[in-house]
Order: C-alpha cells, then sequence, then structure tokens
C-alpha cells in the first residue's frame, strides 16, 4: 500500500488512505513516511474522522482502504460516493463478510495475494504452531455480527478455570522461543 501512496504521490496525486482503528493509522502512517510517501499529498485518517471532514477534503485521485470488508458500511460508501471519479483500492486479509454480502458489490476485480505458507516460506510471516485446551465445547460458540465470538459464549464453552501449568507446557513446547499466550 506504501509503494502505490508513492508512487501516486511522486506523480502529483493526491491519496486518500482510510482505515477503522488507531493502531492501524499508526501503523500506517510509519510505513509510509519510511517509505517515501510524499505526505503533503496523502491524507490518512480513521473512517469516524474522515467522514465528519468529508467536504474539507481535497479530491483525491486514489482512495485506499484497509480492513476493506468494513467499506461495505454506510461511513465507507458515503465516502465512496463523494469522490466518484477517484480509483478505488480496497485491502484486506478477509475478503468476505459475517452478513454474506460480498466485496463484489464494491470491487471490480479482486486480486489475491500469496497464501500464507508462501509467505512463511519466504520469511514475511513467522511459522506459527497453536496449542489449545482440548476441553471446549465449540458448539456453545456463537459469532456477532461483525464475526467475533460473543464474550457470553465464550464463558459457556471454555469453563473458567486454569488448564494445566502454562510455563510448564512452554517450557515442554518451546523453551527458549516467544510465546503469546
Amino acid at each position: 500500500m506504501a509503494d502505490i501512496a508513492r508512487r501516486a504521490t511522486a506523480k502529483g496525486n493526491r491519496v486518500l488512505f482510510i482505515v477503522h482503528r488507531r493502531e492501524i493509522l499508526e501503523q500506517a502512517e510509519n510505513t509510509f513516511k519510511s517509505d517515501d510517501v510524499n505526505m503533503s499529498l496523502c491524507k490518512m485518517g480513521m473512517v469516524q474522522t474522515i467522514i465528519r471532514h468529508i467536504d474539507e477534503l481535497t479530491k483525491p485521485a486514489i482512495i485506499m482502504i484497509d480492513e476493506a470488508h468494513h467499506a461495505l458500511s454506510k461511513s465507507y460508501q458515503r465516502i465512496i460516493q463523494a469522490f466518484p471519479d477517484a480509483l478505488k483500492l480496497l485491502f484486506t486479509a478477509t475478503p468476505w463478510r459475517m452478513d454474506g454480502k460480498g466485496l463484489n458489490v464494491i470491487a471490480d476485480d479482486i486480486v489475491l495475494g500469496k497464501p500464507i505458507s508462501e509467505l512463511i516460506q519466504q520469511g514475511f510471516l513467522a511459522p506459527v504452531d497453536y496449542y489449545a485446551p482440548s476441553e471446549i465445547d465449540v458448539t456453545q460458540l456463537k459469532t456477532k455480527r461483525n464475526g467475533e465470538f460473543d464474550e457470553k459464549s465464550i464463558d459457556q464453552a471454555v469453563k473458567p478455570k486454569i488448564y494445566g501449568n502454562a510455563v510448564k507446557h512452554y517450557l515442554k513446547l518451546a523453551p527458549g522461543k516467544q510465546a503469546i499466550a
């Protein structure tokens, strides 16, 4: 995304980059700056902020949306419709939505990225081993509209108790390696 923005701004094109979370915005801003994107031609912001200032924005040549599976929401649609001549580039690792609506409603083409296995093989992602308790009743798990598990259903599926000794399991399975618990 930063490379596209760098090339676009190098040609004098304005870019509007939209995300839905502050953490993603901060990471993208740092990446764009380190990749020499002309930030005077690149407006970056969270959808909530962009929508409040939409009338003040200079017309972009390109609109880039990260986590684009959110782009069917009214706020994103309002931004997209405000700039009908802009090229829209949508990026997401999850090109499906829990409501069943496809991104083909707002996208003409979908370009698939490399599979995770290839990205791991090429060193772009770290290989991961997953370990979890076996006493989870997955039939109890319910999802919210955004696709995340409902907290009450998690409590039902995973009874709140300690499953063994976490430190011993770590030392047995991954001594000296980084781990996330």
